[in-house]
């Protein structure tokens, strides 16, 4: 099967924009947006040079994202287009060639005159606009070395990722290990609020035990992140992982030097908490998600690189959006209720929280 009709039959099971009366026009804006993506990726490297790395990565990504409303568009004002397009002219090779900024320009130039016909409702212009926008991707692949087909497939991996067509939690990162040396399956973690002088603090107990430190908000204008270890539990629940709780529960991997050192360390507990403060920050823009059923995806990519080289890279992205929004959850309820109780089950992935008598 021609690879462009196989990634158009991949997009449009992930196209959330289906039924909106600007479906078309919202694609074209995106499509213009992500080239807008690609354009901006160009100057980086061109400015930073030998200071960028992550160019090459980060252009393969935004093709993908730029091929995937290309060829929703294709598919919706032209699909009989999705047969007799060129496949076969573009690069397979991985090294870099010469990169000319004009075809970039020309990519941005093509993609504002189909934003433009589609405005106009010049449906005669659809057809041989999309041609010569795919000629340029062609082009494109050619200068850089970038094979298209490779560019969608990392697309529609990244999709999956985020929508998949069935939700499956991967297993957590301990199972096999020692008893030990494993998150608790079931914890019973208790928030209580104290005053101390005119700040308010955090206690944790688990099991009727106290542990960690107290905590406040850290912050000149009150924000309650004292309650913010929710969502170290919440990771432990939907993602299998957290740094932090695995230190203030004594449960590192400790036979296995490789995996305590690089994945329970200091360095992947300063992680976990970077994480958290990031989300936190957005969330207090959004009235930490209240009546929000989603997590924006720019957002899940951030954390994404983010987390790139540790084990919790391997865990979807949809995963760390029900993490991220069960945890908030909780969180108001902590924060609404001035503490409470959260009953923690890793093996059936539930957390319930229960008011302080």
């Amino acid at each position: 099967m021609n690879w462009l009709i196989a990634f158009s039959e991949a997009a449009a099971k992930t196209d959330r924009l289906v039924g909106n009366p600007n479906h078309v026009a919202l694609l074209a804006v995106g499509l213009m947006g992500e080239i807008g993506s690609i354009l901006a990726e160009v100057k980086k490297a061109r400015r930073e040079r030998d200071a960028y790395p992550v160019y090459r990565k980060k252009l393969l990504e935004e093709t993908g994202d730029s091929l995937w409303y290309y060829i929703r568009l294709v598919s919706i004002l032209d699909p009989k287009l999705l047969s007799t397009l060129d496949i076969g002219s573009e690069s397979t090779q991985v090294e870099r060639s010469t990169e000319s900024l004009f075809t970039f320009l020309q990519l941005g130039e093509q993609v504002g005159a189909l934003l433009a016909a589609i405005n106009n409702e010049s449906t005669g212009e659809f057809s041989s606009l999309l041609i010569k926008i795919w000629t340029v991707f062609l082009k494109m692949s050619r200068d850089t070395n970038l094979p298209l087909q490779l560019a969608a497939s990392e697309n529609i991996q990244k999709i999956e990722s985020r929508w998949p067509s069935q939700k499956n939690y991967a297993a957590l990162f301990d199972e096999g290990f020692p008893e030990e040396e494993q998150l608790p399956r079931q914890l019973d973690i208790e928030f209580r609020e104290r005053a101390r002088g005119s700040q308010r603090t955090v206690i944790l107990r688990c099991n009727g035990v106290n542990f960690g430190d107290r905590l406040t908000d850290n912050i000149e204008d009150p924000d309650w992140y004292r309650y913010h270890d929710i969502f170290h539990f919440a990771y432990i629940v939907h993602l299998g992982w957290s740094p932090v709780i695995r230190a203030l529960l004594h449960c590192k991997r400790k036979s296995h030097p490789e995996i305590d050192e690089a994945q329970d360390g200091a360095r992947a507990i300063i992680l976990d908490e970077a994480v958290s403060a990031t989300v936190f920050s957005y969330a207090k823009h959004l009235n930490f998600f209240e009546g929000i059923d989603h997590v924006d995806y720019d957002l899940l990519k951030s954390i994404r690189g983010f987390i790139d080289g540790y084990e919790v890279s391997r865990v979807p992205l949809w995963q760390w959006e029900i993490a991220i929004l069960d945890g908030y959850r909780l969180f108001r309820l902590l924060r609404n209720n001035r503490g409470g109780r959260v009953i923690l089950d890793l093996n059936k992935r539930e957390i319930r929280y229960i008011a302080s008598a």
